[in-house]
């Protein structure tokens, strides 16, 4: 009456249920081998993204030549003419896109670059190595002049946040007229 199941059929249906227990791993393992693909894909475009910004923030910077001031008629500096160039290696730079920190010894100002020029150019961006460019920054719109004896630090803050740092240092004695130009 009754049929007892042999050995050979009970070893068929513990074969198909291990195969159903593979199955079902090897299909969480491919969804996990995705996603940890894809996080890696995400790292390697970050990675390659901030190492960009920090070639361009340490290469793209500007040297300062030479920084001349202009007497006013109660023998202060009013004006201060920076020349500017590329630094070795730097790509275009848009002198009309930076930002200057100005630190008097009696004040402190953030001047968007509203008065530049680039030496043969109609525009404000520097090409390459031969170019010039002159910055003007006028003291008296944003900050004190500057006195005889008087220093002041300014930064220069590109586009892609590279920072070129100079320092100027009136003479202690200013002798000329109004509009003659001081070597600080």
């Amino acid at each position: 009456m009754f049929k007892t199941a042999s050995d050979e059929d009970r070893r068929a249906q513990v074969g198909i249920g291990t195969l159903i227990m593979f199955v079902a791993m090897v299909l969480i393992a491919v969804v996990a081998a995705g996603v940890l693909v894809n996080t890696a894909g995400v790292l390697q475009s970050q990675a390659e993204a901030t190492g960009q910004e920090s070639t361009a923030e340490v290469s793209n910077t500007l040297e300062v030549y030479t920084s001349v001031g202009t007497l006013d008629e109660n023998g202060h500096i009013e004006t201060v003419d920076m020349t500017v160039s590329l630094g070795p290696g730097s790509n275009p730079i848009d002198l009309g896109n930076i930002v200057i920190d100005y630190l008097g010894p009696n004040d402190h100002a953030y001047v968007k670059g509203e008065h530049v020029a680039v030496d043969g150019s109609e525009g404000t961006v520097l090409e390459d190595g031969s170019d010039r460019g002159t910055i003007t920054l006028e003291l008296e719109e944003k900050a004190q002049p500057l006195e005889p004896g008087d220093g002041a630090a300014i930064t220069i803050i590109t586009n892609d946040g590279a920072q070129i740092s100079q320092e100027l240092i009136v003479p202690t004695t200013l002798d000329g007229e109004a509009g003659e130009k001081i070597r600080l």
